[in-house]
């Protein structure tokens, strides 16, 4: 392919072919074009290398997403009975924070996980999960992996409303607060989504004057951690890092083991390799789902200064896609980027960022696929997929998962 045909080479993240199968047009990208600017102005790197030294560049900041949503909203909710609420839920989101804010936010988030038994809550939820949503002949599975994540922040929130235990609107909810970061987002699905944020805003504040929950809770745990830091955060800013923390529960652990059952159905002998392994095996396993499923398929910087990559220069002040889903699948660091390797031993993966903004629910994260593989795969044995029914992906940009696996129970291993 020449320069000419490279140029022809671009992001189309818009199209059913790439909601259908990203990594086809990530790969010609990354092979052709890997810097380029997209049609309203954001630039885009595909290759490993360049998006790791952005993200571990110090003098690149994130992009403003409340503050994006404080200027649009007078338009988005224009002529409706609306009120803003994307920008109130989303001002101390961490990844859209630098400096001290991020600091104080993420300090906030590591204390109070710390504060957990992290294990004893991952292993009783799954305990209820097995016990209670594995019980129909034809589940759609992807609905019953949504359950889990919701379990696992209740146990942490210890909510005294009933509202907390529609597993479906939790989903729901969550999936709104992801898809509001996305790009070529309609005026509709803003106001949608402003009215999940409104949902999720009001209902944890009324928590802050809840006197019935535990000391142990979530929201008095975060309030009591903010007071012994000096108060740095006001009760508003607090209920947004608690909506950060349910929806990076929640998404990020839907998709990965959504993607992650449906690679099972298709081969097999992943689920054997994870039956017969050991704690090690597992470990190393889990990294190389988080690698190839990638839930999070972009980050975003913005950079206070021109940056020049392989001659190109991107001005300054440039909001810059990061796409960590094809960092991920870059040969040049992976060998057979586009298979999942169960033993693969280096695995330098993107999936959590790299430098001060590594997601801070890493931890967590690895814990529930590690604690989960080896009973999920004992499960997922037993069922295929429905024959003739289409799998269809989340329609979104930055977060990407299954949307239904209709599954049924095998004859020979069902009961």
């Amino acid at each position: 392919m020449d320069n000419q045909q490279a140029k022809l080479v671009k992001w189309n993240p818009s199209s059913a072919e790439y909601n259908h199968n990203p990594y086809l047009n990530l790969a010609e990208c990354r092979e052709y074009n890997p810097i380029q600017q997209g049609i309203y102005g954001e630039w885009v790197l595909f290759r490993y290398e360049h998006i790791k030294q952005l993200l571990r560049d110090p003098s690149c900041i994130t992009a403003d997403l409340s503050g994006f949503f404080e200027k649009k909203e007078p338009v988005i909710l224009k002529n409706t009975n609306q009120c803003p609420f994307l920008s109130k839920t989303t001002k101390k989101w961490l990844m859209y924070l630098d400096g001290d804010d991020h600091k104080v936010a993420r300090e906030l988030v590591e204390r109070a996980l710390k504060s957990y038994d992290l294990e004893q809550h991952v292993n009783e939820s799954l305990d209820k999960w097995f016990a209670e949503f594995f019980n129909e002949e034809k589940p759609d599975l992807a609905s019953v992996v949504s359950v889990l994540p919701s379990l696992v922040f209740v146990s942490f929130y210890q909510p005294t409303s009933d509202e907390w235990k529609s597993y479906e609107h939790l989903k729901k909810i969550s999936h709104s607060l992801a898809s509001s970061q996305d790009v070529y987002v309609s005026i509709k699905k803003y106001q949608a989504y402003n009215a999940d944020a409104e949902w999720i805003f009001t209902t944890i504040s009324k928590d802050f004057d809840n006197d019935e929950l535990t000391e142990s809770a979530l929201v008095k745990t975060l309030k009591r951690i903010n007071a012994e830091m000096g108060s740095p955060f006001s009760k508003d800013e607090l209920v947004s890092v608690i909506t950060i923390m349910f929806f990076g529960a929640l998404e990020t652990t839907v998709d990965s083991v959504t993607t992650g059952i449906l690679e099972f159905f298709k081969d097999p002998s992943l689920i054997d390799y994870v039956l017969n392994a050991d704690a090690k095996q597992i470990n190393i396993f889990a990294e190389e789902l988080l690698r190839f499923a990638a839930p999070q398929q972009y980050t975003i910087r913005i950079n206070p200064q021109p940056i020049e990559i392989e001659g190109i220069v991107i001005p300054a002040n440039s909001k810059i896609f990061l796409s960590l889903a094809s960092a991920n699948r870059d040969p040049a660091v992976f060998e057979n980027p586009e298979q999942i390797v169960p033993d693969r031993s280096y695995n330098p993966h993107l999936t959590f960022g790299s430098g001060s903004h590594t997601c801070v629910g890493a931890k967590l994260a690895r814990l529930e696929l590690r604690t989960l593989l080896k009973p999920l795969a004992k499960i997922i044995k037993g069922y295929s997929l429905e024959e003739g029914v289409e799998i269809e992906w989340q329609r979104g940009i930055f977060m990407r998962g299954v949307k239904n696996l209709f599954s049924v129970k095998n004859q020979v291993n069902g009961n």
